[in-house]
């Protein structure tokens, strides 16, 4: 009997499907391993530009804050430079006693006289050496300390400036008849000279109702002041004074300006007109006009209110034709304003008392033509009633510097009370 052995099975034919299951699972691993690298990667490309966006803005606010922290140190810096300035010169101003005190002790070593000084005059000049650690006169350097650590400042600069509000009209002095007259008279001259169409010495209504508006708009009634032509002297009205500010939607304030730029709410008062004159009022207590520190125009309208021979005023007082005419007033004035520069550069007052200043007028006729000095001859009683040559309100204006600022603060000192009345940052 034959045996059969069993048939031998080729394995060759698994063994390819096998590789090729292998060959399968393979490729869709590498396909799902592919998909997933980009995946990753577009999500880290936008994690880094997100990233970055954050980063400039981050890096811009942090500019922005260190540029914005440095502007507030330099303007805190600059502020308490210009604050610095002011109290200083306050502090100048305040020690007259200390300087009249020590003047009269040397009165002997200058000549048995004391000097009529004031310190607001030259408050300003301590302040400037303080702050640049030198000072110098007409050229001339007296004193510098700029290696002392005491004076001067290290980052920035400061200083101020100085004038006398007294040296202006005083436009609220209204509480009598009396008060307003004196307002008037001085008030309409000014006007009068810088936009008057009438003949000089003649009434020009129109800066004559100028004035009068001014003055009803300060004191306490509701009733229009007038006027009599003839004699020029003021008179109580009957008639409302509000009727013409009714197309203006506004009343007269009948109380005191608050400041001077107020009068340009006053009927008939131009943009033009109020240019002219905003340095030449003032709202604060003043009386009479300190001569030492008055501007011309207010020199001249004293000058022409106070002729001694107010018939002359035509001549004496004509107005200048776009400033080609030489006219007596004017060469008058600008003679005194050479007197008073060369005053102060010597740190000393121009005149030491009114009755000085009535005589000024007297020693013309030795600068001037005859014909000027004849007509320009002056009341002194009259002017005496007008003018002093002390002030009481002093009007500082000082600044500050750090880095790219500047601070400007703006401070009236009442002298008497020693006091600020205003005070403004810029």
């Amino acid at each position: 009997m034959t045996e059969r052995r069993p048939q031998q099975v080729s394995s060759r034919p698994w063994r390819e499907a096998l590789r090729a299951g292998h060959r399968s699972i393979n490729g869709t691993a590498e396909i799902g391993t592919d998909r997933q690298r980009g995946v990753a990667l577009l999500l880290a490309m936008v994690a880094i530009a997100i990233l970055s966006v954050f980063s400039l803005e981050f890096t811009y606010q942090s500019r922005v804050a260190v540029r914005t922290s440095s502007y507030v140190e330099s303007e805190i810096e600059a502020y308490l430079h210009a604050r610095a300035a002011v109290e200083l010169a306050a502090l100048v101003i305040g020690s007259t006693d200390i300087v009249d005190a020590i003047l009269g002790k040397y009165a002997s070593m200058l000549g048995g006289r004391k000097p009529n000084i004031t310190t607001a005059a030259y408050a300003c000049e301590f302040v400037n050496a303080f702050c640049k650690g030198k000072m110098t006169l007409m050229g001339i350097e007296l004193v510098n300390l700029e290696d002392s650590e005491a004076a001067g400042l290290e980052n920035g600069s400061c200083g101020c400036k100085s004038s006398d509000e007294d040296g202006r009209v005083n436009i609220n002095r209204v509480g009598n008849l009396k008060e307003k007259q004196a307002v008037f008279d001085t008030l309409y001259k000014l006007l009068e000279r810088h936009e008057g169409s009438s003949r000089p010495g003649d009434l020009d209504k129109d800066m004559a109702q100028v004035a009068l508006n001014v003055i009803d708009w300060a004191d306490e009634d509701n009733l229009r002041t007038d006027i009599n032509p003839s004699t020029r002297k003021l008179q109580r009205g009957t008639g409302a004074e509000g009727v013409s500010y009714a197309k203006n939607g506004y009343k007269s304030k009948d109380a005191r300006f608050d400041t001077t730029a107020e009068v340009r709410l006053v009927e008939g008062m131009t943009d033009g007109l109020w240019c002219k004159i905003r340095n030449q009022l003032t709202v604060y207590n003043t009386n009479k006009i300190n001569v030492n520190t008055a501007p011309l125009d207010v020199i001249k309208a004293l000058i022409c209110k106070n002729l001694a021979n107010p018939n002359q005023e035509a001549v004496a007082c004509q107005r200048s034709f776009q400033g080609q005419v030489w006219t007596p007033v004017d060469a008058a004035a600008q003679y005194l304003e050479v007197c008073r520069t060369l005053k102060k550069l010597i740190f000393s007052p121009p005149f030491s008392s009114p009755i000085k200043f009535t005589r000024f007028f007297d020693k013309l006729g030795s600068v001037l033509p005859a014909e000027y000095a004849s007509v320009v001859r002056i009341n002194r009683a009259r002017m005496m009633a007008d003018v002093n040559t002390r002030g009481q309100i002093v009007r500082i204006v000082s600044y500050g510097t750090a880095g790219p600022v500047t601070k400007t603060i703006t401070a009236l000192l009442d002298t008497t009370s020693r006091q600020f009345v205003y005070w403004r940052e810029d």
